[in-house]
């Protein structure tokens, strides 16, 4: 009976997915299983290439500096080396935050050198101390509510340090953006951040953060867990001086120095649009992007080199099949993801007479290891069900096809996308060293190691995973824009 049973089970399954498979032409099946094969050639190597190239030239691509600038005219040089693709540029208003030279310094008497220089990276739109720097006692808090709790009588002139293990990106993240917002209004003079990892080798990661009239920085998760044991012993030698060594357990005291400065509109430059033109109904329009800039620190290349070049990669890809797709496909590399979306809302603002010709938007800005598959933000219960039997049946050799239904926007750029109610995706891979997939913290917990932080370099991504990325890429684009 369990045999009828499973045997019944199984015809539904292939009588369900054969019908939403006929919603699919066999010449646009035969396309992508074109395009899956180009994702199996091992001798192709181009998507980690060209971005060593770029970013071995020019360094990261920090929003308003001369490497961004460079790096984008580089990309418009490349494309005219390949066939049937349309590129340009449209420049949005964007300011420039400089880091400028920057430094924390702890204070341990019972070293040789008593003032220990501390690896931190300012946060992006801090403002700066002065040259002279601010020098004051740090509190740890593991939370906004026990900031709340201490209140101005403990925090006010000292330096607040959000000292909270990794949970989540978005659990940690809060303290990031809002730390120093809120350390202010108890009167702290300065906020430290333990930074977001789950994994540290003594490496500092910055990142944006709200507005605030205080400055703050990122230190390592390391020297942010000194701190915190630091100030334990003082409280407890301060509770009873007769503790042994209590005379040795001073208050931990830093002195941080940022020079940072914030140039508002400071200069225009680009998102980089490059589309293969549809056969069909080029007027409609698919996209695949990632963001072009990064952070000032390493080179860009995990975020978000890798998911720009894999959507550049995937469009590559097409060109080369025999013919093109009924509808536009157009690549975004967009600009200022990492500060204040200015390439997005420019996006919008610049194509609104044509968001209803837009038929669904992909963004890679998680990593670019191996394919999973795609975030989904759609209310089509129909895009649903034939996108997770296409995935299923079409890129199990490559990886990618996995689909999983998502309520908000799966990706900053598209957000206004999303929102104005265009199907769009997220593509994300599976974690770097645990292989777990995206829908867990373990998931992410390798992306987060290198995540804005120096060692941010080509050596984090592997060649035959962008490619297998460019080509499931590729292939959701492809049917996509062909349907």
């Amino acid at each position: 009976m369990r045999g009828i049973l499973l045997t019944g089970a199984l015809f539904l399954q292939y009588y369900v997915s054969a019908a939403y498979i006929e919603l699919l032409k066999e010449d646009t099946l035969n396309m992508v299983e074109q395009l899956v094969e180009f994702g199996k050639d091992e001798k192709d190597t181009s998507v980690w290439d060209e971005l060593a190239e770029m970013t071995d030239l020019y360094g990261n691509r920090m929003t308003a500096s001369v490497q961004y600038s460079r790096s984008a005219e580089w990309v418009m040089k490349n494309v005219k080396k390949y066939t049937g693709m349309t590129a340009w540029t449209e420049d949005v208003n964007v300011d420039y935050w400089k880091r400028n030279e920057e430094s924390v310094h702890l204070y341990v008497p019972t070293r040789e050198n008593q003032m220990v220089n501390l690896p931190m990276l300012g946060l992006g739109q801090s403002v700066g101390t002065g040259p002279e720097g601010i020098e004051a006692n740090v509190i740890p808090v593991s939370s906004f509510d026990e900031l709340q709790t201490l209140g101005n009588k403990t925090i006010a002139g000292n330096i607040v340090l959000y000292n909270a293990d990794f949970v989540s990106y978005g659990e940690n993240g809060q303290y990031r953006f809002n730390g120093a917002f809120n350390a202010e209004k108890y009167g702290a003079v300065g906020a430290l951040v333990q930074s977001i990892t789950g994994y540290s080798l003594m490496t500092p990661h910055t990142g944006t953060m709200n507005p605030a009239g205080i400055p703050a920085a990122a230190i390592t998760v390391e020297d942010s867990k000194l701190i915190t044991r630091m100030y334990n012993r003082h409280m407890k030698a301060k509770q009873n001086p007769d503790i042994e060594n209590a005379e040795l357990f001073v208050a931990p005291r830093v002195k941080l120095v940022m020079n940072a400065q914030n140039y508002v509109n400071h200069t225009q430059q680009p998102n980089i649009i490059i589309d293969i033109k549809g056969s069909e109904k080029p007027d409609e329009i698919v996209i695949l992007s990632g963001h072009f800039d990064s952070w000032d620190v390493g080179v860009g290349a995990m975020d978000d080199g890798g998911g720009a070049f894999c959507s550049y990669g995937a469009l590559k890809l097409i060109s080369r099949l025999p013919r093109k797709p009924k509808r536009t496909i157009r690549v975004i590399m967009w600009n200022n993801e990492e500060s204040l979306s200015r390439g997005a809302d420019g996006y919008f603002a610049a194509h609104k007479n044509e968001l209803d010709k837009h038929i669904f938007a992909m963004e890679s800005d998680i990593g670019n290891f191996e394919p999973w598959g795609i975030e989904l933000m759609s209310k089509n219960a129909t895009l649903l069900n034939l996108y997770t039997v296409f995935g299923n049946q079409y890129l199990p050799t490559i990886g990618g096809g996995n689909v999983t239904l998502v309520d908000e926007p799966p990706n900053v750029d598209i957000d206004p996308l999303c929102a104005y109610g265009i199907p769009c995706g997220g593509f994300v891979t599976l974690d770097k060293y645990t292989f777990k997939n995206p829908s867990t913290p373990a998931g992410f917990e390798g992306y987060f190691r290198f995540h804005h932080t120096e060692a941010d370099r080509m050596e984090v991504l592997d060649p035959h995973q962008l490619r297998r990325n460019a080509a499931a890429m590729a292939a959701w684009a492809f049917m996509i824009a062909d349907q």
